[in-house]
């Protein structure tokens, strides 16, 4: 049994909310990372600063399609499964956290190691193209819930 301050202080979201919360930030950090591999880029030629873009992306289009969907997928399932009010913190499960911080560090060991812009530009252009196409599933789910939640 919790303590009831620890109860009281909890910040607790429809599953509606939850969803919308999911899709924002999957959304959000997908967008960050496309533009920050392209900014990575900046110093070299247009040409083919576009043709790592465009082939992070369509590489990132397949990672949605095998890996992220299905990640997608079970995130709403989880948030599906939870109680009516349940913690905002809640929306990803725990092995969704563990993994998001292996991410973050992968990124920052990345972003500090002495590899070429055009690696490093297509690798976060495939990352985050993957990422903002996938959030389409959390958001068609946050848009077929019931507004009755809120």
């Amino acid at each position: 049994m919790r303590p009831h301050f620890l109860d009281h202080f909890t910040p607790r979201a429809y599953p509606r909310t939850r969803l919308l919360t999911a899709a924002l930030v999957w959304s959000a950090v997908g967008i960050f990372l496309s533009m920050k591999g392209v900014h990575l880029f900046r110093e070299g030629t247009w040409g083919l600063m576009l043709a790592v873009v465009a082939a992070g992306g369509i590489l990132g289009l397949f990672k949605s399609r095998l890996i992220l969907d299905r990640v997608a997928g079970r995130i709403i399932l989880h948030i599906g499964g939870k109680p009516s009010r349940a913690c905002l913190g809640g929306l990803f499960s725990v092995r969704n956290w563990v993994l998001i911080a292996i991410m973050v560090i992968f990124g920052r060991a990345l972003g500090a190691l002495p590899i070429d812009a055009v690696i490093k530009t297509g690798l976060y252009v495939m990352v985050g193209s993957g990422l903002a196409f996938s959030s389409r599933l959390l958001w068609r789910a946050w848009k077929n819930s019931t507004t009755d939640s809120l």
